[in-house]
């Protein structure tokens, strides 16, 4: 953590003067200084009252930096004119979020590690925040059935999608991330398969006859399969959206409102903002509420396939649809690939 806490802080300091002079992202950078300075002070672990005193210690933590993400995303608003170019604050972005993520699984796995060494409560199914027993196709079913009610809610309509799993047996994982990225794909692709049939065909009505009329073609399919040998599993989710119009690195891209920033490719591109950031725990649970309202799905999700060794890449066919491949690595005690 004291590493991480470590790289943070470089991030923070490797910014122009001027968005590093921001009051947001200044209180930020010494937030996490001050994190690191308390954490370095820390005296060495001998009895059981100095790992409940650590044990508070990580807790106080964890539940402080809830706020991180949002903060975050204030900061660049506040100051994404200051940065050189679009290339600075993706890196920025990238390697706070990355470490971020890192600092948030290693201390909610101690804190869970904690809590059942603690209550004497040995449950094979999980070793911290470690699902042991975790199934791609149940995470995958659960996903498609929330998101169904999303788009159910927001049209009143939802596209028949179909799941085949070519994975039968359970690995460890940690399923709040996969289930994360999962809605995310989900949403994007049931998004696009209704708005397309509803320029299609007119009105909401007609796309309602059209998915009732055609059930035995899904016009979602995830497709879930594993390989042993690169140790990875993968997530294959293919729509008939109609694709998407933009270009390949405009989908990943952290997007924000306001003001135009201009790319390091011949100072073209212009980046339309939004609020790309809150919360992990809260991006959870207003992901689980409604259809739109972030732009920033696609490059967090992209971020945490490669955190876990993994891709995130998107194919499209122009007036077909979208298919978008979800790659991650397999986490257990003899990969090198997976390092948190």
């Amino acid at each position: 953590l004291l590493v991480r806490l470590a790289h943070c802080l470089y991030s923070f300091q490797s910014i122009p003067f001027l968005p590093a002079a921001n009051p947001t992202l200044l209180s930020l950078h010494e937030r996490y200084l001050k994190a690191f300075e308390n954490l370095a002070r820390f005296s060495k672990i001998e009895t059981i009252n100095d790992e409940e005193k650590f044990y508070e210690f990580i807790n106080r933590f964890f539940i402080q930096n809830n706020d991180v993400i949002g903060l975050l995303s204030t900061g660049c608003n506040e100051a994404q004119k200051y940065f050189k170019t679009y290339k600075v604050l993706k890196g920025f972005l990238d390697n706070v979020l990355h470490k971020r993520l890192s600092m948030r699984l290693l201390t909610e796995h101690y804190l869970e590690l904690h809590k059942q060494q603690k209550s004497n409560k040995i449950n094979s199914d999980w070793r911290g925040a470690i699902s042991m027993k975790f199934s791609p196709a149940k995470a995958a079913q659960q996903c498609i059935n929330d998101v169904s009610s999303i788009c159910f809610e927001t049209y009143t309509v939802v596209p028949h999608i179909e799941l085949e799993n070519n994975i039968h047996e359970p690995i460890p994982f940690f399923p709040h991330i996969v289930e994360y990225i999962l809605r995310e794909l989900l949403k994007n692709s049931m998004r696009a398969i209704v708005e397309y049939n509803k320029v299609s065909f007119g009105n909401i009505q007609n796309v309602k006859k059209y998915f009732d009329d055609n059930r035995d073609k899904p016009l979602c399919k995830v497709v879930i399969s594993s390989d042993p040998i690169d140790e990875v599993f993968t997530f294959a989710i293919k729509d008939e959206g109609g694709g998407v119009n933009a270009s390949y690195d405009e989908i990943f891209r952290y997007m924000f409102t306001g003001n135009v920033m201009e790319t390091d490719e011949a100072n073209k591109g212009k980046i339309e903002e939004i609020d790309v950031l809150s919360d992990f725990q809260e991006r959870m649970v207003h992901s689980s509420k409604q259809m739109y309202g972030y732009g920033f799905g696609l490059p967090i999700c992209r971020l945490y396939a490669k955190f876990f060794a993994g891709s995130l890449n998107l194919q499209q066919i122009s007036r077909i649809g979208a298919d978008a491949y979800l790659r991650l690595g397999y986490i257990h005690t003899n990969s090198t690939r997976v390092k948190i």
